[in-house]
């Protein structure tokens, strides 16, 4: 498996899995393409400016969107890396959010996916990762967990009117 930054080149089974993400699950937000609001292209570029603080809506900040694909390029899983918190992303968001598909589930992408963005996030400079995980989602729990995640607490979202459990990850030095 390897995450590839979202590009205007589409790679292979996007559309399809963009369309199974429909409005996301479980706090990772889908995408306006599954219901046509969005033509994929235009999803596309969204996604490569998102990296760009000047073409951002204010209180956003920047993230690096990437697909996780798998030994046939193809794929099975969506990861956001934002580059630094924002008050709201403290809350709910954090550095890191992941999506794998449904069909995927439960083989390992998951927690190879939250590795590889644990790495990515190393390279833009910082120490440690906040994520965060409705406190119903023990597979992601687990995931978290197993990629040292350290429990602080549980806090609730106005927002979405959630309970959110937050896990700080030291990263490597």
């Amino acid at each position: 498996m390897r995450l590839t930054q979202a590009s205007l080149d589409a790679p292979k089974g996007l559309a399809e899995f963009l369309a199974e993400l429909g409005d996301g699950e479980n706090g990772f937000s889908g995408t306006p393409v599954h219901n046509g609001e969005t033509p994929l292209q235009e999803y596309l570029q969204l996604c490569c400016d998102q990296t760009d603080e000047s073409k951002l809506k204010p209180g956003l900040v920047p993230q690096t969107v990437f697909w996780l694909l798998n030994s046939e390029d193809s794929v099975v899983g969506m990861v956001k890396v934002r580059h630094r918190l924002a008050e709201s992303t403290r809350v709910n968001g954090g550095h890191i959010g992941f999506f794998i598909h449904p069909a995927h589930r439960g083989k390992g992408f998951g927690k190879g996916a939250l590795g590889l963005a644990l790495a990515e996030l190393k390279k833009i400079g910082e120490a440690k990762a906040l994520v965060t995980v409705y406190p119903g989602n023990a597979a992601s729990i687990r995931i978290v967990e197993a990629n040292g995640g350290q429990f602080e607490d549980t806090i609730f979202d106005p927002r979405t009117e959630h309970d959110i459990n937050r896990y700080w990850i030291e990263l490597e030095p």
